[in-house]
């Protein structure tokens, strides 16, 4: 019966015999091609023995015959990645994604190929990728400010000093920019990247706070096996509506250098260091130069339903006043320590979290306070991705910031709680 080949041969493949089934089925290729059946079993065997375009053939007529067999447009999608056509590949995995309910493994090994496509595409191509984000949510303390009402300073004892408090606001954001990389050399693996965004967060209440931001970054990458080395310049700038608009309240600009490396398929490592110049136009008393270093780990647990993520990194810095003596005080040594976990749900959904630490230590007495500032800054960030498609995506974020320090002015608290919607084009 026809049946009986198409099983026997599915039996021979299952078991690693993959020639044998293609050799017992070639001589009813004639009689049953266009049968979704034998096709499927015979595009199986044909890719598993290096015979890609008879697969191809095979597979195309299955998902011709029906589109939602999503086994057979699996596997012509890795018959497409065999021969290169990795556009052809990219969509054929997309859509196996696309049709729902599907074994966490499938996902987990679908997501792989379509990673790997990506980074292929970032290796050989020129890639641009726009993008669009829209936000809202509320500030409890904007202005970044104690909630005491009073102090008094040792300059100035006996009189005490009336303080504005916390000011609190809804706030509404915006941003855009995008992201492009073109291959230089790709024998060497040798890669140019760029990447620019600017963005706008409105305080609905309290207009002096509402901030504009720009930035952006260009440099060249080196993949070498598992290694990669970037070598990048930024540069930023903030502007205050409180400042007017004719000045940046804050401009930035520095280099930054990056190693990465890949030890397995779960664990990577990457150190970097970063230099820039902080420039504050119109108070250039606190203008520093700041020179950064940090070592990052993550892990994925693959075997893990949903794959967590987790992620740490170290980090230490010095920013160095530019002025003269008269701003020692605005000098300081910082280090700190970063910790995260991201956990995908469903296909379509990720939560995530990272806490943050940093130790600030100032170089000399603050001519005000008349004592040596130290701060310890803590920051605890929860979130949630609900993926829409390849393009749109929502999350619900809150955040909070504690800043504690002997320099009342300088001690706060903050929440500020989000949600966002991006639009990957």
């Amino acid at each position: 019966t026809i049946g009986n080949p198409i099983e026997q041969a599915q039996a021979l493949i299952d078991s690693g015999n993959a020639e044998e089934a293609y050799n017992l089925l070639k001589p009813f290729q004639a009689g049953l091609e266009g049968e979704p059946a034998f096709d499927y079993v015979f595009g199986l065997a044909a890719l598993d023995t290096g015979r890609t375009v008879q697969a191809i053939f095979a597979l195309e007529r299955v998902v011709d015959a029906f589109p939602e067999h999503g086994p057979a447009r699996a596997e012509l999608a890795k018959a497409y990645l065999t021969l290169g056509e990795t556009d052809d590949a990219k969509k054929e995995f997309q859509k196996v994604k696309e049709m729902g309910d599907m074994p966490p493994e499938a996902r987990q090994t679908i997501d792989r190929y379509l990673s790997g496509i990506e980074l292929f595409h970032d290796r050989t191509r020129l890639s641009f990728r726009p993008w669009i984000q829209l936000g809202m949510g509320y500030d409890t303390n904007i202005n970044g400010a104690t909630d005491e009402k009073t102090l008094t300073i040792p300059i100035a004892p006996g009189l005490p000093f009336a303080l504005g408090g916390t000011q609190n606001s809804p706030i509404l954001s915006g941003s855009l920019g995008m992201s492009i990389s073109k291959p230089v050399n790709t024998e060497i693996g040798l890669s140019a990247f760029g990447s620019a965004q600017i963005g706008d967060r409105h305080t609905t209440h309290e207009n002096d706070f509402t901030s504009h931001t720009g930035s952006g970054r260009a440099g060249f990458r080196l993949e070498r096996e598992k290694h990669n080395f970037s070598l990048a310049a930024d540069a930023s700038m903030l502007r205050l509506d409180a400042g007017g608009l004719a000045r940046a309240d804050r401009k930035t600009a520095g280099v930054t250098a990056e190693w990465q490396y890949a030890a397995t398929e779960r664990d990577q490592i990457s150190a970097f260091f970063q230099f820039s110049a902080m420039r504050n136009p119109h108070q250039s008393i606190r203008d520093v130069n700041r020179g950064m270093l940090g070592l990052n780990y993550g892990h994925a647990f693959i075997d893990i339903p949903g794959t967590p993520i987790f992620f740490a990194s170290v980090f230490a810095g010095i920013e160095d006043e530019r002025v003269n003596s008269n701003a020692d005080h605005f000098g300081r040594n910082l280090f700190g320590a970063r910790v995260g976990l991201s956990y995908q749900i469903s296909e379509r959904q990720t939560a995530f979290g990272a806490f943050t630490y940093q130790r600030s230590l100032y170089e000399t007495g603050d001519p005000i306070f008349l004592v040596r500032r130290h701060d310890a800054f803590f920051d605890l960030s929860l979130g949630y991705r609900f993926q829409f498609d390849e393009h749109l995506s929502i999350s619900p974020t809150i955040v909070f910031n504690d800043n504690d320090s002997n320099i009342l002015t300088n001690d706060y608290d903050r929440i500020e709680m989000m949600i966002t919607a991006r639009y990957d084009f």
